[in-house]
């Protein structure tokens, strides 16, 4: 890949790390490792060679679908200032033609990585990470991305937060949790879903489902205008500034409420409320998003809040697993 992107015009490593938005990646890696230490404490069961194959897979695709989406922003802007001076490709004079190259051959990694996984677990992989694959490409491609509609905060935070998670708990022991078995040459399949462990999963996974959505919702308040221009009505379009704070607020009140749940019917160790002393610092950067939401200033906020509250959840797991 390095060689590849040192032969295309233009294109220098920090400029390939910012057209992928490399630093945006923590919503695909804490869901992952969080799902693999949840997967170690709660099952004790972690395979170290389906974890490395999924781990590719998943931040492979993260990036492709960033690529995606920084691409389809410069081919549809209207506004050109944006297109120009702002958007990445306009700003570093990049080739479109070889962006998109780019994006094939991340999608072809994550693609190749992802069948190797589903040929070590279960083809009941494959329904479900094409599922996946789907929601990532079509969120910001096509005649109407998700991304452009009042859809965004809820599929990238059911998908990367629940998603993500999921995945890296079942590719441990798929049998535990959706299996298929078949029979008669192939004309029969028994699917086994244990409904119980993947309600438990998604409950596990709320806040990162909420804070992922934050960071989303926390893009469009910042971009409202901007969006605006471009023709991209995203959900605070049609419920207001003022109604996309109350949310932004609201989804970041839940992760806390239901951290005390998690220890109230014993998810998690009852010393792990020490954690909430975190809250102070989380409501401080709550409170400046909330004063004003511009993107350059206060958008980071929302970034902030989701490692620190990530951060706490995989050191609570981690040092319940040390304590064991």
């Amino acid at each position: 890949m390095r060689s590849t992107i040192l032969q295309i015009k233009n294109l220098t490593m920090p400029v390939f790390l910012e057209f992928v938005e490399l630093k945006t990646k923590v919503a695909s890696v804490f869901p992952m490792l969080i799902g693999l230490l949840w997967s170690q404490y709660h099952y004790q069961q972690l395979n170290w060679l389906n974890t490395i194959l999924f781990m590719i897979a998943a931040i492979s695709f993260d990036m492709c679908t960033t690529a995606i989406n920084n691409t389809m922003d410069y081919h549809k802007a209207v506004d050109m200032a944006y297109r120009e001076e702002e958007n990445v490709l306009g700003k570093h004079q990049l080739d479109f033609k070889e962006m998109v190259a780019i994006i094939l051959a991340l999608l072809l990694i994550s693609t190749f990585f992802s069948l190797l996984l589903v040929w070590r677990t279960d083809l009941a992989l494959l329904p479900i990470g094409t599922l996946c694959f789907l929601i990532g490409i079509f969120y910001t491609f096509g005649p109407m991305p998700l991304s452009r509609l009042p859809l965004g905060e809820l599929f990238s935070g059911v998908t990367m937060g629940f998603g993500i998670f999921f995945l890296a708990v079942y590719i441990q022991s798929p049998s535990d949790f959706l299996a298929t078995t078949w029979s008669l040459g192939g004309c029969l399949v028994t699917i086994n879903w244990y409904v119980g462990e993947t309600v438990r999963i998604f409950f596990m996974s709320i806040p990162l489902i909420c804070l992922i959505a934050n960071i989303m919702l926390a893009n469009n308040l910042c971009d409202y205008e901007q969006d605006l221009r471009n023709h991209r009505f995203t959900l605070v379009h049609y419920i207001s500034p003022k109604g996309g704070v109350l949310l932004y607020t609201v989804l970041s009140t839940i992760p806390w409420v239901v951290w005390l749940i998690y220890v109230g019917f014993g998810l998690l160790p009852l010393w792990a409320l020490l954690g909430l002393i975190l809250a102070l610092p989380f409501i401080k950067n709550l409170l400046r998003f909330r004063r004003a939401q511009v993107k350059s200033q206060t958008f980071i906020n929302s970034i902030k809040n989701f490692v620190l509250f990530s951060g706490l959840y995989v050191l609570v797991l981690f040092v319940a697993l040390w304590m064991k």
